[in-house]
């Protein structure tokens, strides 16, 4: 069935729209409509159509190798994306042949050999619906979340079906029913998208409870122990020199109650990314700011992302799945083992989600404490940015670092006891009570707990993050900003870096041997992949070349009304026998499968003798199959001949 003018043309260049390949579109699409316009066709043997057919199998196999040694978890959708092109060779062979269709065997290797050398009754078809299908499910995987692709994808779909609407009902009846079961198509979809986020927080909450990497609640304590160990968690490639030490956060809280902080905005909302499927924008772009690249490896293809406070774009992130919380917790799904991604940040961006009454309670046991540092340090009556720096210089000035508090005495409770009595704690203690006493004053404040990303190791020339270095840290909501606030005792770092075994060296360099074979085996380092998949296609190359080497010469033919252009495949399908073999059928002279049309005509003779005689048919049957497996089929004059003895014998019948 042929497509309406222009619609596959403007199918085409709508999938480059949404795959960003909108150039390479423009041209496919004029050159499949200019064959509209060509009077001249080639004339495509089977064997030709077999030979495209060939070559855009081995352009896929060359795109599945090359994309699944690059993009491994992102390959199905690339695939997707570069599909349309990939067959485009096969449909531009097609609308510029002379039959205009495709014998089906040219499609199917195994059909090809298993009926070589067999007679076989041709089956063509014609790709261009088929083609058009593909492009839009091409179009999709650019995962546009902007309502254009439904928009294009109707308006295409109607422009399909214009021409085979009913000729009863009137255009205006038409189009308004169409357009009702458009909206109706979109609400649905709409529905059932906020129905499939529905589902996957509950699924989140019941069967991914040990494995969710995201933790609700944070106890005063939890990170004092991850500091016990060396171990390397994750790295930082600075984008450029000298880096200055980040904070570098895993998760946000807003609420606190008996020694624990909970995050009470816990719903995770999934974010699309670009159409290159790498690319994922958390906030609007403030048009500067600064970058590093993290490499972090995730358990089970999960886990949490290392950013910065201000972060408002993640590049080259290769994972299928991010949500993020709207305390700025951000998590991941189908990743590889290691993930190497690029973070984009600004700490004068807006952040996470804006203040609530939730960020200004302080609990009753320990609004006594709380309290009295406001009063000691006078902050009722100050503004913000002050209040801010006077609080930074009483715990640098009046506290100490130590990973061994002392045990609070009767009735206290260890944050009351850390204000009170000891002023001796770690980072947990100082972000707490920052938060409060911020509270208390009026500005909403929250707490954040990740990594302080400052040492720098020869070794691997990097930055690299410790469990040691883990770190918890206030947020403070000034200026329309959350920003970060470190009040922990500078010394925290020295204090760390003197209690660290002398053997970390030995366990640096069986961490850097395996982060390097992780890079091998998941893909991130810088090219290598690349490199080695492009030996990969050197034999398809060859194949490819060798399948493209034509002997012999295609022939050209015009096309028009007085000559009927017909390929060596499709000749004398319009044979006028057949219009003889239709009118005995409806007299009950059916065909057996096995029989020929001479054994046909002479039991039918036998039946019945005045209808035909085998003798007045030999010339007609032999015309009729000249023109239908001769090399050059019949004449003109050869056609008028055959065409007057059908009409002779119809009118016999």
């Amino acid at each position: 069935m042929k497509t309406p003018p222009l619609l596959t043309g403007a199918t085409i260049i709508f999938w480059g729209r949404q795959a960003g390949l909108l150039y390479p579109a423009i041209v496919m699409a004029l050159v499949l409509e200019g064959a509209r316009l060509v009077q001249s066709k080639w004339d495509l043997s089977l064997s030709d159509f077999n030979r495209v057919s060939d070559v855009c199998a081995i352009l896929l196999a060359g795109v599945v190798i090359f994309v699944v040694s690059t993009n491994p978890l992102t390959a199905i959708m690339i695939i997707f994306k570069w599909l349309p092109m990939v067959v485009f060779p096969l449909l531009v062979a097609q609308e510029y042949s002379a039959a205009g269709r495709i014998d089906i065997r040219s499609l199917m290797l195994l059909a090809r050999k298993k009926e070589a050398g067999r007679e076989k009754p041709d089956i063509t078809i014609q790709l261009s619906y088929p083609y058009i299908v593909l492009c839009i499910i091409s179009a999709g995987s650019a995962n546009i979340k902007d309502g254009s692709f439904y928009i294009c994808l109707f308006f295409l779909a109607a422009w399909a079906l214009w021409p085979h609407r009913s000729r009863r009902f009137s255009p205006i009846l038409w189009i308004m029913m169409l357009v009702a079961a458009g909206c109706m198509g979109y609400a649905g979809h709409l529905g059932l998208y906020r129905l499939q986020n529905i589902v996957t927080d509950l699924t989140t909450g019941l069967f991914f409870k040990d494995t969710d990497p995201f933790r609700r609640t944070t106890s005063i304590g939890d990170i004092g122990e991850l500091k016990l160990s060396d171990r390397i968690v994750f790295r930082i490639m600075p984008d450029s020199s000298p880096f200055n030490p980040v904070l570098v956060r895993e998760a946000g809280y807003n609420t606190y109650n008996g020694s624990t902080w909970y995050a009470t905005h816990f719903a995770f909302k999934e974010i699309s990314p670009e159409p290159d499927l790498t690319t994922w924008k958390l906030q609007k772009d403030p048009g500067t700011g600064k970058a590093f690249t993290v490499y972090s490896p995730l358990k089970r293809g999960k886990g949490m992302l290392k950013l910065p406070n201000g972060v408002f774009q993640i590049e080259d992130l290769p994972v299928l799945r991010l949500m993020q919380n709207p305390l700025g917790a951000v998590k991941v799904e189908d990743g590889p083992g290691l993930i190497s991604y690029r973070v984009r940040y600004n700490t004068n961006a807006a952040g996470d989600l804006p203040p609530d009454e939730r960020d200004l309670n302080i609990p009753k046991k320990e609004m006594a404490a709380i309290l009295q540092v406001v009063e000691e340090l006078r902050l009722t009556s100050k503004q913000p940015a002050e209040i801010v720096s006077l609080l930074y210089d009483f715990f640098q000035e009046k506290f100490t670092y130590s990973l061994k508090p002392a045990n609070p005495g009767k009735g206290n409770t260890p944050l009351t006891d850390f204000l009170r009595e000891s002023r001796t704690g770690h980072c947990e203690y100082f972000a707490t009570a920052t938060v409060l006493i911020l509270r208390a004053c009026g500005i909403p404040a929250r707490y954040a707990s990740g990594y302080s990303a400052h040492e720098f190791s020869e070794l691997e020339n990097k930055i690299v993050v410790r469990m040691r270095h883990a770190h918890a840290w206030a947020l403070v909501y000034v200026d329309g900003t959350w920003r970060n606030l470190d009040t922990t005792s500078a010394s925290w770092v020295g204090i760390e870096e003197k209690n660290a075994s002398k053997m970390h060296v030995f366990q640096d360099i069986l961490s850097f041997l395996v982060f390097k074979i992780s890079e091998w085996r998941w893909g991130t380092g810088k090219g290598d992949p690349k490199k080695y998949a492009w030996w990969l296609l050197v034999p398809l190359v060859i194949i490819l070349a060798r399948r493209m080497y034509v002997r012999k010469k295609i022939r050209r033919i015009k096309t028009g009304h007085e000559q009927q252009a017909t390929s060596a495949f499709f000749q004398g399908k319009d044979s006028g026998f057949y219009r003889i073999e239709k009118r005995l059928n409806e007299l009950g002279f059916e065909r057996y499968p096995w029989e020929t049309l001479t054994l046909w005509m002479k039991r039918i003779e036998q039946a019945s003798p005045s209808l035909i005689r085998c003798e007045d048919m030999a010339h007609l049957l032999y015309l009729h199959y000249r023109g239908r497996f001769g090399a050059n089929g019949l004449t003109q004059d050869e056609n008028r001949r055959l065409t007057k003895a059908v009409g002779d014998v119809l009118e016999k019948f």
